[in-house]
């Protein structure tokens, strides 16, 4: 009988890579910067991602 593959669990890079907290929180940091430049077009547009990525059931 040939030996099983042995499945290793993800490293803390992927893990950290592929968890919701980080496009998060990437979005909601465009969204202050943009809002403190005073650029009201970006702001609102990462206001609205930030919205759409809630409610799709990613967070």
């Amino acid at each position: 009988m040939p030996a099983r593959a042995e499945t290793r669990p993800a490293g803390r890079l992927r893990r950290g890579l592929t968890e919701p907290l980080l496009p998060f929180a990437v979005l909601a940091l465009l969204a202050v910067a943009a809002a403190a430049a005073q650029h009201t077009v970006l702001g609102w547009a990462s206001v609205g991602a930030l919205a759409g990525y809630s409610l799709s059931g990613s967070v």
